[in-house]
């Protein structure tokens, strides 16, 4: 029996396998450069390492600020102070940041935001305002949803900005995913990124593209300060990704790096808030030929498997031929793995 528009359906799946050409280039490019930091084992001298200071900036974090706080003061930097800034918080987190600051005394400064200056942005109010606060050359800023797991991931970081002469350094998140949901949304988001923002073009002086993850960035605080810090990207809404095309374009150096077990972060807890999360990120980080350009490459390749199959499984239950279910699978797996 014929197939109908099967011709059309085999243009369909080469079409897409073909769409998979520079996911896999970007794959193996990256597997051939690809450079993490692992954890040092050895300590430099105490006196060789500059002040640390950490700002975790918090709204409504109180199902993981403890955590976050308690895993920096795991951390075996000799010298480090941590400012966590409560933003506005309605659910407990001052309460839970106040019992903290009275357990670790003297090494644990909190911040309470009341209301939002004129012409700022939540985020990078409160980070501006941490910034106030603290007494460190180097500065670290983390989220609350952060758990940092290594003991040496500060030290290692402020190493390896002092070996790199880096003025900004990023570490990319490995990300806790405990669900279908995240197990397909984390590595389809990133992936899509990658296509446009490579990391070692991001590190690399001579190339103009910028990027970095907001859930762990490093700076030498003069330079920082010398480009207006957070008052640069006041009233912006992806304001690490702004920082950094700032940091980039004023001529200061940056990296963004991956750490082996350095920490981890939840992704977004429901359908609506990873839409809105990922939305925000890829506005932020592409131009908007960049982003109808990843909305239909990943409309294709990760939508359609699953309607090819579903159209096809419906056929087989309504014409009972299973020739549907063949060339439906077919072009599903086409689609789906290249």
């Amino acid at each position: 029996m014929d197939f109908p528009y099967a011709k059309g359906l085999t243009l369909l799946a080469w079409t897409i396998v073909c769409l998979w050409i520079p996911f896999v280039f970007v794959f193996f490019n990256a597997c051939r450069k690809h450079s993490s930091l692992r954890p040092l084992i050895d300590a430099p001298n105490s006196s060789e390492l500059p002040k640390l200071s950490v700002i975790v900036a918090a709204r409504n974090e109180a199902a993981c600020i403890e955590t976050c706080i308690r895993s920096l003061f795991r951390q075996d930097y000799p010298d480090l102070e941590v400012v966590a800034v409560n933003d506005r918080s309605s659910d407990g987190t001052g309460e839970i940041l106040e019992r903290l600051a009275v357990e670790f005394a003297d090494r644990l400064r909190v911040v309470h935001v009341s209301s939002l200056s004129p012409g700022w942005f939540g985020k990078p109010h409160a980070l501006d305002l941490g910034m106030k606060s603290v007494s460190g050359s180097m500065v670290c800023f983390t989220d609350a949803d952060c758990e940092f797991l290594a003991p040496a991931a500060l030290r290692t970081s402020v190493v390896e900005m002092r070996r790199g002469e880096l003025d900004f350094l990023s570490i990319a998140a490995k990300y806790t995913m405990n669900t279908l949901r995240e197990c397909l949304a984390v590595p389809c988001c990133a992936e899509a990124l990658l296509i446009w923002l490579r990391p070692e073009r991001v590190s690399d002086p001579d190339w103009p593209d910028a990027f970095c993850n907001g859930a762990f960035i490093m700076v030498r605080r003069e330079p920082f300060e010398s480009i207006g810090g957070w008052g640069s990207v006041r009233a912006t809404i992806s304001e690490d990704l702004e920082m950094a095309r700032v940091v980039k374009h004023a001529g200061l150096r940056l990296a963004v790096t991956q750490g082996e077990g350095f920490y981890q972060t939840g992704s977004y807890a429901t359908w609506p808030e990873s839409w809105n999360g990922w939305s925000r990120i890829f506005k932020g980080a592409l131009t908007p030929a960049q982003l109808m350009i990843t909305f239909v490459r990943m409309l294709f390749l990760f939508a359609l498997p699953l309607g090819a199959m579903l159209w096809a499984l419906w056929q087989v239950l309504t014409t009972g031929s299973i020739d549907w279910l063949t060339h439906g699978a077919g072009l599903g797996f086409a689609i789906a793995f290249g």
